[in-house]
């Protein structure tokens, strides 16, 4: 039957992010998608082979372009701009302090350039990138719980605590196995008193925890607000093949290390400056072990489901 005019009215006044994915936008966002999951792949096996430094930066900075061509989808751009906000004013906060007083990371400094009062400008962009695939990889676990917050549901109560919890849990997972190699190694921060894992305090990742909690509870809270305060209303859908592309943006850093360790060349030894000697090829070795068992088995547990169909019924 043909369409009326106020139909055709409505459909062409309807924004593209609440249309269908099978619209041709829909199919635009998946390939510009995918070329930022090539993009991360290609950085995580091409950087550290060819000997070059920060492949784990160029994968982060792959997250953010995925993170803008989904989350508008996702969210809409109000509530998109606010996770970014969150993530950026939150993380600089935290880290800004922890270099003036010690808490919550321990006793550091960066070397990089420019920076944002004692922190590199491009810090809070990657903060914002890794948080993006790590939410949406937490997402996939826990069945899209990002749309049911809904405070007056038992399920909602459960997961406005746990999406942010294990979120955060599932990013430091990342910074475990890349922090020694990052600081110890190639300087970009410095600790000034060391520390047990490879020069690195353990503090710091109680403290990525931490301050990884409190930008994705701050969000999660804002849309438990929405969710609780007027009718259900869904997140605007992905297909399914949307949501594998954040888990394997999420599991290059896992290649990363094995590149890195592949790519290492013989035992060197570097000095943190608390005095101790460290041996690279061992530290190589360990973070990609750590990946494996940590960042690994978190990815195969969210492809598996969406490979399910779990996140189709949730």
């Amino acid at each position: 039957m043909p369409a009326t005019v106020g139909e055709t009215v409505r459909d062409v006044a309807q924004p593209i992010s609440r249309r269908p994915e099978g619209h041709p936008g829909g199919r635009i966002r998946q390939s510009l998608g995918w070329i930022a999951v090539a993009g991360a792949a290609a950085a995580a096996i091409i950087i550290p082979l060819a000997g070059l430094l920060a492949a784990a930066q160029a994968v982060s900075l792959c997250a953010l372009a995925l993170a803008v061509v989904q989350g508008p989808r996702r969210y809409g751009w109000k509530l998109f701009l606010a996770f970014f906000a969150t993530c950026f004013v939150i993380s600089n906060f935290w880290e800004n302090l922890s270099i003036i007083t010690g808490f919550p990371f321990g006793n550091y400094y960066y070397t990089l350039m420019p920076q944002l009062f004692y922190v590199p400008v491009i810090v809070g962009v990657i903060y914002f990138g890794i948080g993006w695939v790590s939410w949406m990889t937490t997402n996939a676990v826990l069945d899209r719980a990002d749309e049911r917050l809904d405070l007056r549901t038992r399920a909602g109560r459960v997961n406005v605590i746990a999406l942010p919890a294990l979120s955060g849990a599932v990013m430091t997972m990342f910074d475990v196995g890349a922090d020694s190699l990052i600081s110890t190694v190639r300087s970009i921060w410095i600790w000034e008193d060391g520390g047990g894992v490879f020069g690195v305090p353990f503090t710091n990742y109680l403290g990525w925890w931490f301050v990884t909690w409190t930008f994705f509870q701050v969000f999660t809270l804002m849309l438990a607000a929405r969710q609780t305060r007027r009718p259900a209303r869904p997140a605007r859908p992905l297909r399914q093949v949307s949501h594998l592309q954040p888990v394997l943006t999420y599991a290059m850093f896992t290649v990363v290390s094995m590149t890195t360790f592949i790519a290492g060349g013989g035992p060197q030894t570097v000095v943190d400056p608390s005095g101790a000697s460290w041996d690279t090829a061992a530290l190589n070795e360990t973070l990609m072990i750590i990946d494996i068992f940590s960042v690994v088995p978190v990815a195969l547990f969210a492809i598996a489901k969406i490979a399910r169909g779990d996140l189709k019924r949730a």
